[in-house]
Order: structure tokens, then C-alpha cells, then sequence
């Protein structure tokens, strides 16, 4: 992103926007509840359109043709918050399906594709399942499921531990550091947990109303005494929690 700037009526804004994502890395995304981390997405994926700036994806500008935003979504995998955003089909193996079939393959190139997606995120088992029977933690794996069976080469992730129980976030690490390893996958991903910009993100990017307020390497970010003052720290809440 460059200089882009972006507004919803006069209630929110997003002002001189700039940051870079390396290939192969992983990036967090942070700030207080409204602080625009979600619209930010949305602007990357082409839901939304800027009202200023340029966005650069794949060394390609991104514009509004529907054929280019066709052609880079293929490449773009985009997991929600709520995995019931994204469930719809019967069965899990079918709702895996779904992308696959949307890019033209052939049916046999579709069923490999869905049988190494359920195995890397360990719902083989669930194939023939619905999805609505699932645990919000499956849901969330069956989900992401269906984003790689695309083979996308940038991975966003919008709150993708929230919610989940420490099993869960560590079956999905699992999951996400394997495809960095072996499929080179970028991946972004917004939290307000610093606990995964700390020891999980090789860069981190902080709003506050829309504007950066750091860039950089966790170790230094986590340590500003202005980034401290709009996330708290674990020494704030160790405090709190010594005092009752």
C-alpha cells in the first residue's frame, strides 16, 4: 500500500496508508477495536475502494477491472473471523470443493486437491460431514480448508485465533508454519493479542483511528512507550491481576 487514503461517510477514515509485505513472511496487523484493521483487508482483496493511493499486489497495481480482481483473488486466500461466513455447502468435502471447481480443473485435479487440503488441516476424518456439526475450532480448519485448495501465495487471516481453545491455536500454528515452509506462503493476519505479534510475526503494523502509528520489528514495536499506550502490556495486566 502507498499513500492510500479511505473513508466511510465522515466516520471513519484512513489516512497516508503506506506499508510492504515480504514474500514469505508473516505479518501482523494491530490496534484497538475500529482502528482499521478489518477495512484494511478489505482494501487489499478489492472489497472496498480507496479514495487516494495506489495498492501493489504481485507486482501488480490493483484496480477495479473484475477480471484482474478475478485473476488475484485466485492468488489470495481470505479467512473471517466467523468460519460460518464462509461454510455452506452439505459437506465439508464438497464445501472444500467449491474454489477448486470455480477455477475450471479437471474433476480429478479437485478431489487431489480437496483430499491434501481436509489432510493438512487433520479433518480427513469430517470429509463427509456438515459442516454445521463441527466445532468452532473445525470450522475455522474447514474454512481455511477451502482457501487452499486454491493455492493461493498470500494467506489473510482476520482474527484467526480468536475464539479458540490453546489445542486449537496450536493445531492451527502448526497448520500455518508448515504452509510458510513448504508452500512459501505469505501470510497477514490481524490480532489484539500480542502474544502472536511477539513470537509469531516477522513485522508488525500498528493503527490507531486509521493512522500508522509503528512499523517494524515486534521486539522494537512492543517496546515503543507510545505503542504500549494504545495495546497495554502483559506488565499492566501481571499488576492488575497481583493486586487482587
Amino acid at each position: 500500500m502507498e499513500n492510500l487514503s479511505f473513508e466511510y461517510n465522515s466516520d471513519f477514515s484512513i489516512e497516508n496508508l503506506s506499508f510492504k509485505i515480504e514474500e514469505s513472511s508473516i505479518y501482523a496487523l494491530t490496534g484497538n477495536n475500529g482502528s482499521g484493521k478489518t477495512t484494511v483487508l478489505r482494501l487489499l482483496v478489492g472489497l472496498l475502494k480507496p479514495k487516494e493511493g495506489k495498492i501493489k499486489i504481485f507486482d501488480e497495481f490493483l484496480t477495479r477491472n473484475r477480471n484482474q480482481l478475478w485473476k488475484l483473488r485466485q492468488q489470495i486466500g481470505f479467512l473471517f473471523q466467523n468460519p460460518d461466513d464462509q461454510l455452506f455447502a452439505p459437506t465439508i468435502r464438497e464445501d472444500i470443493g467449491f474454489g477448486a471447481r470455480n477455477l475450471g480443473l479437471e474433476e480429478s485435479e479437485i478431489n487431489d486437491r480437496v483430499e491434501w487440503a481436509l489432510d493438512a488441516v487433520n479433518l480427513t476424518q469430517y470429509g463427509n460431514s456438515s459442516p454445521y456439526y463441527l466445532s468452532w475450532g473445525q470450522k475455522k480448519r474447514a474454512a481455511l480448508a477451502g482457501l487452499l485448495v486454491m493455492r493461493p501465495k498470500l494467506l489473510i487471516l482476520d482474527e484467526p485465533f480468536a475464539n479458540l481453545d490453546f489445542k486449537s491455536i496450536y493445531n492451527h500454528l502448526q497448520i500455518f508454519n508448515t504452509l510458510k515452509k513448504e508452500q512459501k506462503m505469505t501470510i497477514l493476519f490481524t490480532t489484539h493479542n500480542l502474544f502472536f505479534i511477539e513470537n509469531w510475526a516477522d513485522k508488525m503494523l500498528v493503527l490507531n483511528d486509521g493512522k500508522v502509528m509503528f512499523e517494524g520489528l515486534p521486539e522494537e514495536g512492543l517496546k515503543n512507550p507510545k505503542v504500549k499506550e494504545v495495546l497495554g502490556s502483559y506488565t499492566e495486566l501481571l499488576t492488575l491481576i497481583d493486586k487482587k
